[in-house]
């Protein structure tokens, strides 16, 4: 064998060998099923851990591309180029400062600028006379959680967000700061 093949060999040799350590370093998707089947049982997930009334009653429905922007923060262009699915629990009474919402994105980049868009557009202040605590956005993969309300209940959406990704959520973005008692 020639110096040169043994080279080229060599050089082949290290682009596997980074190809495959890079391919087993990438986290595989953990959560599976839709926004639809999954947000219940993380907002009952949530509610057990945090006292009576600590979680109110909600009103849970697909968000889409036309109520984006109100659910969101996104337009319909944003959410229809990152956005998959969409699902909703939010206050029955618009009194109640509170929304859970969890969004599975096309691709864990598209999860991140959703994100990004959410922290930079949403409006917490929509209630009628009152305002959350605080506004947070995590992801896990291509999944993105919203969770708007009291300190003690966006921490229990978190932590059970982050059970179901087995460990693989971000860090929370807390991008708002309401008023406290």
């Amino acid at each position: 064998m020639s110096i040169m093949t043994i080279r080229s060999l060599g050089a082949l040799c290290c682009v596997l060998a980074i190809g495959l350590l890079t391919a087993c370093g990438s986290k595989a998707e953990v959560i599976s099923g839709t926004p639809e089947e999954l947000l219940p049982a993380l907002v009952a997930e949530a509610r057990a851990t945090l006292p009576e009334y600590g979680l109110g009653d909600t009103f849970d429905e697909a968000v889409t591309a036309d109520s984006a922007e109100f659910a969101l923060g996104l337009t319909a262009a944003q959410f229809t180029a990152n956005v998959d699915s969409a699902f909703q629990a939010k206050a029955m009474m618009m009194t109640t400062p509170q929304t859970a919402i969890l969004v599975k994105a096309k691709d864990a980049a598209a999860a991140a600028e959703v994100a990004r868009l959410i922290a930079a557009g949403f409006d917490s202040t929509q209630w009628i006379c009152v305002m959350p605590e605080r506004s947070v956005v995590v992801t896990a993969g291509s999944w993105v959680l919203l969770a708007v309300g009291s300190v003690d209940s966006t921490n229990a959406l978190v932590e059970a967000f982050g059970k179901l990704a087995e460990g693989s959520a971000g860090e929370p973005n807390t991008f708002y700061f309401g008023p406290t008692e």
